[in-house]
């Protein structure tokens, strides 16, 4: 029997992966009208401010992996009910957020310069880029500490905050967006230092919203800001043993997409324009795999801290089932979109006609993209198994992407959406791994204390 009978399964993972879906849309929502916004100014504009959000990204996914590494031990934990430990694993993944967000505001803020040639060699792309990035960078400890306690929230089956953060980020993005970059009810036009700005207030505002749901709303975790200094020297060992491995994944992963982007943003303006585009629309197709993603990694999580581990091996069993089936149905979304998609932008047939070319190997990939969030975010983040994750992104990332996408791009000059093709090469080879990894039990770990 592949699918589990237990209704209350999936009960709870939409309970828990409707909102973050909703949240993915919202926040898909949110960036295509960034994309849409700024587009409008020309691609230029779209090219400095998509390579531009690249350090933003790989800031976020090192926040990510921060908080991935909290969600594993937060998540068993629950399925103990040890609140006080919550809170300890907690604090420390605050104050690592913390440091690392400081850290890249000290470089993007002042050398934005030397931050956008990173990311691109094109002198026009680095001089629009620029003020984007000072100006942006004011939004990394916001989003540093919001993150983390939605994160924490979720991972305690607390999820209505996160949408309600995410919509309150949808309506304030887009006013910010349109009165700054335009130039609206008497405020001057900024263009995309306009953008910038925006995104700076939105995550301010989120950040309100989260930290006034923690102290007058939830009754789970009764969060003081004292909480936020206590960790201890035991389960800052543990979090070391069982949290840095993902940390590492993450950020190894943040590097290799940083280097994907490197390799696209040295092609030409028009593969910048086509990329952005297409990386919009594999986030939209993706956006509910996300949400259940992050479900099941809590439901796997809660099932081990149970010491449940007959009903860990059937629940993932279900996921990989069902999340091979989201793989296809992203995929057939992916191909179908195209045409419609790159109408939605105000750039050049020539953008237009790459980005669907760019979409029809995303689309070709994404498939792959749906079984392995499943299976990694889900399965084997939430079972411990953060070792093997860090090891099988080590592999696709170093051994596999960044090579094929480097020989393709300077050494066989390959068109640009082939070099696309070989940025997500990888997701294929990731479905025979998962695959293979989760036939055997190696993958299921208690990271809990008695």
């Amino acid at each position: 029997m592949i699918f589990v009978r237990e209704k209350q399964f999936y009960r709870s993972l939409l309970f828990i992966a409707l909102p973050a879906a909703l949240q993915q849309l919202i926040s898909f929502a949110v960036n295509m009208m960034d994309t849409v916004m700024v587009g409008s100014l020309g691609e230029e504009a779209l090219g400095a401010v998509s390579q531009g959000n690249q350090i933003s990204v790989f800031m976020m996914v090192f926040i990510k992996g921060i908080s991935a590494g909290t969600a594993v031990m937060i998540s068993q934990y629950w399925g103990k009910k040890d609140m006080a430990r919550i809170k300890n694993i907690f604090a420390i993944g605050f104050q690592a957020s913390v440091t690392v967000s400081v850290l890249f505001f000290i470089g993007a803020f002042f050398f934005p310069e030397a931050v956008m040639s990173i990311v691109t060699d094109k002198e026009v792309l680095i001089k629009v880029g620029a003020p984007y990035v000072r100006a942006v960078a004011f939004s990394y400890l916001l989003y540093a500490v919001s993150e983390n306690m939605i994160v924490m929230l979720r991972n305690v089956e607390v999820v209505k905050v996160s949408l309600v953060v995410s919509t309150v980020s949808l309506f304030v993005n887009i006013g910010a967006n349109y009165v700054l970059i335009f130039g609206k009810f008497g405020f001057p036009a900024l263009g995309v230092l306009g953008a910038a700005v925006a995104t700076v207030f939105t995550r301010a505002v989120e950040l309100i919203v989260v930290l006034c749901y923690v102290k007058f709303i939830d009754k789970k975790l009764n969060l003081r800001i004292s909480d936020l200094l206590k960790a201890s020297g035991e389960m800052w060992r543990d979090y070391l043993r069982y949290g840095t491995p993902l940390v590492l994944a993450d950020v190894m992963w943040g590097v290799v997409n940083l280097v994907k982007q490197i390799i696209i943003g040295r092609l030409d303006t028009v593969a910048v324009a086509a990329n952005s585009i297409s990386d919009v629309v594999l986030q939209l197709a993706m956006m509910f795999v996300w949400g259940m993603a992050s479900a099941s990694g809590v439901l796997i999580g809660k099932s081990i801290g149970a010491k449940e581990y007959d009903k860990t091996r059937a629940y993932a069993k279900t996921i990989q089932a069902l999340f091979f089936m989201f793989g296809i149905v992203a995929a057939l979304f992916t191909f179908f979109i195209r045409p419609i998609a790159v109408e939605f932008y105000n750039v050049s047939d020539e953008v237009k006609e790459m980005a669907q070319q760019f979409m029809f190997f995303g689309a070709l990939t994404i498939w792959g993209t749906g079984y392995a969030a499943g299976c990694f975010q889900g399965i084997n983040r939430g079972s411990g198994d953060v070792k093997f994750v860090l090891k099988t992104n080590l592999v696709c990332g170093y051994m596999i992407v960044i090579p094929m996408s480097f020989l393709a791009a300077f050494v066989w000059r390959t068109p640009a959406p082939v070099v696309y093709f070989f940025t997500r090469c990888d997701q294929i080879v990731k479905v025979f791994i998962a695959f293979f990894r989760l036939r055997t039990n190696r993958w299921i770990r208690n990271v809990t204390r008695d």
